[in-house]
């Protein structure tokens, strides 16, 4: 039967490849990518009917055994047997090579076990353990262990592990005859994967076609991947039941309602603070608490010790809060305001429920997604003119998919919002600046709305405050060219410029002013977390340990999907500070962002083009950054959403000004290269890292989904 599937992989591959090579001969462009397309469907079928189901292949004509007689003293009056969790079951007597064990789950189950394996063989006389094992109940493939052992096996012993107290099994045997599963799924990611590739490849004729060139179907292709990555924000958003506010047959640990969202065993309510607060606005108030701020936590002398405060609640049994900020026997939200006023506050008050988090990430990531193409398309435009339409599309791509939104996106929880709203408004200011800039008419719109914008994305996030540092490359030369600031238009476009900031920043003011007394207070530092914010200062030590987690930090792949772990924060720095697990620093992951490196190769084409310190104040920008989240927050995957865009668009700008430089064909041929294979891997990771397993992720709390992606993947299991 091998030879059968190696047959099939040959047919199908030789008539794709007959089909492809007919396109290339095609002088029809939309012929030529019809034909690509078929022959991509076709390799994808043969991959499907062949390689991807070559279990089905190997394990034809095994001789099935049934162990279900050496289990009887687990069998239940249903018929099925009945396990307990961490208990060891041992199957003597088979003298077989195995070759694979069939688990089948009985429905009464949860959605997700693990089996622990042990095995003899010929080379071990006593049990060895094997890497655990995933159980799905819907994923039927996942039933099907492959083993690999030296020779017969005498016996095998089972460990089963469950949140459960107990395991169902309907029946075990060995040298199970796999059967053929033809996964629809698969072929779509694969068609489509196909497919960008065939677009993006180094030959293809979106390298040939300036973006100025055959506006129609470029703006075709632009909406069609714009479409597509609609469709991939959705759906990572959606996949995740526990933010979504829905329950559904494939996860069964948690809830969502009305009062927020609510973790077995775990308070959850720091969750639900932008709908406590938008409650407390519709009812005069600031702050979130109904008279339930404990005396113990008044009467505390510190009550941001996060020791004392854990010693007191254990001495008076009080519960306080977590994850809000405290002042004056009063517990408020130090999140920014700007989300609240937009989505939560109006959404209560119309509807007199909470506004779902997830669709305000989701709306706001499209939004941010939308803006990135329309800078970029206008950067090339008005100041890389040479651009092909390969190099715009490719670096957008990668850009929207590869600065953070795609973490966010998996995990659309009430933290996400601030940092994704502040990254929409970001893209769209700096966007709006650049189109006034440029504009012959409407300038004052564009320079209201711009400012409009980047005032908004700080009552988002304080720290975008620095973001709009970048106006000052942007505008110092503008306006003091021929002293123009001094003349009539120039005050009246400054003034323009400085209205939005003038009273976004005064509302800002005013709403700290009556929360904590000063204008300048966010409240970020009476946070009861981990640590006492209002002592933890500025640290040297700290700093070096958030420049290397958050850019130089290498990532750690395995073997199995998502094929991406977590990376243990090590370090001496002796003191406390916040931090979890991370995947890896921005520049060490994101190939795409060496580029930012060859800077001093294109130094006088950035100057020629007028946007060399536009480059270096948005490189500086994000380092800030970095440090202002080390310092101000800690050690976070979603912090690398606050800078992850900054360093992103600074090597665009120097990606760009290389094929400016490029005046060799030759070069511009190696460039795509590179640009492909260092767009390739950052997106594989940043997808990798959508699909990671951490605390509160799509592997526990939609394991059929999961399970089902794991197993498309993992073809050879």
């Amino acid at each position: 039967m091998t030879i059968v599937c190696i047959l099939l992989l040959l047919i199908f591959s030789l008539g794709a490849f007959l089909i492809y090579k007919k396109s290339k001969t095609e002088k029809n462009i939309e012929k030529a990518f019809v034909l690509a397309l078929a022959s991509i469907v076709l390799f994808s079928l043969g991959l499907e009917m062949s390689i991807f189901n070559i279990n089905f292949y190997t394990s034809k004509g095994n001789e099935e055994i049934n162990l279900n007689s050496q289990l009887a003293d687990y069998e239940n009056c249903e018929g099925y047997y009945t396990f307990f969790t961490d208990e060891t079951i041992e199957i003597p007597k088979i003298n077989k090579k195995i070759n694979n064990i069939h688990i089948k789950l009985n429905e009464n189950n949860p959605f997700v076990i693990t089996a622990n394996i042990l095995l003899t063989d010929e080379a071990n006389q006593f049990y060895y353990g094997t890497p655990k094992r995933d159980i799905y109940l819907n994923v039927n493939k996942s039933q099907y262990i492959n083993i690999n052992t030296a020779g017969k096996s005498e016996k095998l012993g089972l460990i089963f592990e469950s949140y459960e107290d107990i395991v169902n099994i309907d029946s075990i045997s060995i040298n199970a005859e796999r059967p053929f599963e033809f996964s629809f799924l698969r072929i779509f990611c694969l068609v489509g994967i196909l497919c960008l590739v065939y677009l993006f490849k180094p030959s293809s004729i979106l390298y040939k076609k300036k973006l100025t060139d055959s506006e129609y179907s470029k703006n075709t292709l632009v909406t069609v991947l714009l479409c597509l990555q609609c469709a991939i924000i959705i759906i990572l958003g959606s996949i995740n039941p526990t933010f979504m506010g829905f329950a559904s047959s494939n996860y069964n640990s948690y809830k969502w309602d009305y009062n927020g969202i609510d973790l077995v065993g775990i308070d959850y309510a720091s969750h639900n603070q932008y709908d406590e607060l938008a409650q407390a606005f519709l009812q005069g108030k600031t702050y979130i608490d109904n008279d339930d701020v404990p005396q113990s936590l008044i009467d505390m002398e510190n009550p941001y010790d996060t020791t004392a405060r854990s010693k007191q609640a254990q001495l008076s049994g009080d519960s306080y809060r977590w994850d809000v900020a405290y002042f004056k026997g009063h517990y408020y939200v130090y999140f920014g305001i700007v989300p609240l006023l937009l989505m939560y506050l109006p959404f209560r008050a119309i509807f007199e429920v909470p506004f779902p988090s997830a669709v305000g990430i989701m709306a706001f990531a499209l939004i941010f997604s939308i803006g990135v193409f329309k800078l970029l398309d206008f950067i090339c435009k008005k100041k890389f003119k040479n651009i092909s339409v390969g190099t715009y599309l490719i670096t957008a791509l990668t850009f929207v998919n590869c600065c953070g939104m795609t973490f966010l996106v998996k995990r659309p929880d009430f933290y996400s919002v601030p940092i994704m709203t502040s990254m929409a408004f970001v893209v769209w200011g700096i966007y709006l600046w650049f189109k006034g800039l440029n504009a012959e008419k409407n300038r004052l719109l564009n320079f209201f709305a711009g400012s409009l914008c980047m005032s908004l994305s700080v009552g988002c996030r304080p720290q975008s405050v620095l973001i709009c540092g970048v106006a000052l490359p942007l505008f110092l030369g503008y306006f003091f060219k021929d002293k123009f600031i001094f003349k009539k238009q120039g005050i009246k476009e400054l003034i323009t410029l400085a209205i939005p900031f003038v009273v976004i920043a005064s509302g800002i003011m005013y709403y700290n002013y009556i929360r904590f007394g000063s204008p300048f207070d966010f409240g970020s530092a009476y946070n009861l977390t981990t640590n006492d914010v209002t002592r933890r200062g500025f640290s040297i030590g700290r700093t070096g340990l958030g420049i290397f987690t958050y850019l130089f930090q290498t990532p750690s792949f395995n073997a199995t999907f998502p094929f991406i772990e977590e990376v243990s924060i090590e370090t001496n720095y002796m003191g406390k500070t916040i931090s979890e697990n991370c995947f890896g620093g921005l520049i060490t992951s994101l190939p795409l962002l060496w580029f930012g490196f060859a800077l001093p190769k294109v130094k006088n084409t950035l100057k020629e083009k007028k946007v060399f310190a536009l480059t270096i104040t948005l490189f500086i920008i994000g380092f800030a950054l970095v440090i202002a989240d080390t310092q101000a927050g800690g050690l976070l995957q979603r912090y690398y959403s606050d800078f992850g865009y900054i360093f992103f668009l600074g090597a665009i700008f120097v990606i760009y000004s290389l094929f400016e430089k490029s005046s060799l064909k030759e070069n511009s041929n190696a460039l795509n290269k590179l640009i492909f294979i260092s767009a390739f891997l950052s997106i594989f990771y940043s997808f990798a890292l959508a699909f990671s397993v951490s605390d509160v992720t799509i592997d526990t709390e939609n394991p059929t989904l999961f399970g089902t992606l794991r197993h498309i993947v993992e073809f050879w299991n």
